[in-house]
């Protein structure tokens, strides 16, 4: 008796974690040829400009001194600290290799475009009610923006704290 029970609950056990894992991955949308800038009109990219005040996109993206928008700003928690990436256009850096729709998912669900989670400190449950067309003039204004060359340095956050 004992013994059924015990492969009862294992079994529900392995079945919730397929579950889990299955929910949880998120497959990597491919990477696309950088965006011609003039391919964005400009009310689109004026509205993006507005929309990237009003959501204070730099005030986290940018650390201290550092070119606008380029990332590395750490942010400082009890069990680490969280960099900021890039998000200028750069194709290596940056997001200047993301589509639209990367971008959006990144927005709308905290998943960047190789397939992983977003820390929560990126606010993106703050984003998911903003409309397609928002942020369709945040990309345009995004990749519109000069392209700045910079790696973030590496969050150190720890195992398993690190699992998003």
């Amino acid at each position: 008796m004992l013994k059924r029970i015990v492969i009862a609950v294992g079994s529900l056990g392995i079945a919730g974690l397929a579950v889990f894992l299955a929910l949880a991955w998120r497959p990597a949308i491919a990477p696309i040829d950088p965006p011609n800038k003039t391919s964005f009109p400009a009310d689109l990219i004026a509205k993006g400009e507005v929309l990237a005040g009003a959501g204070y996109c730099a005030v986290c993206h940018t650390r201290q001194g550092g070119p606008s928008l380029a990332g590395g700003l750490g942010l400082r928690t009890p069990f680490g600290t969280i960099y900021s990436t890039n998000i200028t256009p750069d194709p290596e850096t940056g997001i200047g290799r993301w589509s639209l729709a990367a971008f959006t998912r990144a927005m709308h669900e905290g998943v960047a475009r190789d397939g992983s989670h977003l820390f929560p400190a990126f606010p993106y449950d703050h984003f998911t009610r903003v409309s397609d067309d928002d942020v369709k003039a945040l990309y345009a204004y995004m990749m519109t923006r000069p392209p700045v060359r910079a790696v973030a340095p590496t969050s150190t956050i720890p195992f398993p704290l690190n699992i998003r």
